[in-house]
């Protein structure tokens, strides 16, 4: 019987190339007609903040993880779940005033993302009730980003079903911008 798995670490390890190709700052910067500026917080998180710009025009912002928080607090919110979630990467389009939660999974072996895929329905409801406090409520999209290598597997079928009734859309191994509403 074969012990232990490659996750953990080594799933780390695997999954940076993955990160780094559907890092959505950079995928945005190349876009023709659109610049990414990163936004200086004079704070010591590690996590970073992009605008984003269309020529002179701001079209939205790209927080991830902690950084969602501080784009809540300049649109005045305060988060009142009872826990703070702390995505991927949320892009924040101000020309549709959505918010879009983006949360990425690479996976090789099997084991507990079959249920943290299912709860990604009840995150997005945390963060719809949320951004529907603010004075110009924000609609939320929720995006699962995956890798077609494992997730491209019929076996996921169920399991996409399950997340497309919930609103979750299903992006594996890049991104559509046009849903995102960037041309």
């Amino acid at each position: 019987m074969k012990k232990g798995g490659i996750g953990g670490a080594n799933t780390n390890k695997t999954g940076l190339k993955f990160e780094k190709d559907t890092d959505f700052s950079e995928l945005v910067d190349k876009l023709p007609g659109y610049k990414v500026v990163e936004i200086n917080f004079n704070d010591k998180k590690i996590t970073r903040g992009f605008e984003v710009r269309r020529g002179n025009d701001l079209v939205g912002k790209i927080m991830s993880q902690y950084r969602f928080y501080d784009f809540l607090a300049e649109i005045g919110l305060d988060n009142f779940n009872s826990k703070q979630w702390k995505p991927d990467e949320a892009f924040i389009n101000f020309e549709n005033n959505t918010v879009y939660i983006v949360e990425k999974k690479w996976q090789e072996t099997e084991g507990s993302v079959d249920e943290k895929l299912l709860g990604f329905g009840n995150k997005r409801r945390l963060y719809q009730r949320l951004l529907d406090k603010a004075e110009n409520p924000f609609a939320v999209q929720f995006i699962f980003v995956g890798n077609s290598s494992f997730f491209g597997k019929d076996k996921y079928r169920d399991s996409f079903e399950m997340l497309r009734g919930d609103g979750i859309k299903i992006m594996l191994d890049e991104y559509d911008m046009v849903y995102f509403g960037l041309y």
